[in-house]
């Protein structure tokens, strides 16, 4: 073929290859971002850090995010604590339950360890889950090399 014949075949190929690759990307890209993204439904702990209170109940996830947000300051380095619906006080903060002992508690509430590690029990849901899925890919190892 000629070379001046060649040039805007080549040419065509890539804009072909571009619009495609555009195509897929567009497709595979969500709908929604961000907040929401998130699901009605989905509840997290919440938790009131005034000692005289302590009151913990679930909350919609969505919902802690979008209040957090449109209370946001963005001069300082914190989360906006949600008022408490027992006490009055603005001093609820997202929390965590040990799977274990049901103890509710706040995220890195031992110092020094990780996030998700229970006061109470020692317990960490995270740490089991990666013990079980290190012992499935073990399993699966094993069972291809003996296939």
């Amino acid at each position: 073929m000629e070379e001046s014949k060649k040039k805007p075949i080549m040419i065509g190929l890539i804009v072909v290859c571009l619009a495609t690759a555009f195509g897929i990307w567009r497709k595979s890209r969500p709908e929604k971002y961000g907040i929401e993204s998130i699901k009605r439904g989905e509840m997290i702990w919440v938790k009131c850090s005034n000692p005289d209170c302590g009151h913990e109940y679930q909350m919609d996830k969505r919902d802690y995010l979008e209040y957090i947000q449109k209370h946001m300051d963005p001069m300082m380095m914190t989360i906006s604590a949600l008022p408490c619906p027992k006490c009055g006080q603005e001093s609820v903060y997202r929390a965590v339950k040990c799977s274990k002992c049901e103890t509710v508690f706040f995220a890195n509430s031992v110092r020094g360890d990780f996030s998700d590690r229970c006061p109470k029990c020692g317990y960490r849901q995270i740490e089991e889950d990666r013990k079980k899925a290190k012992a499935r890919r073990a399993k699966e190892r094993m069972e291809k090399t003996t296939e």
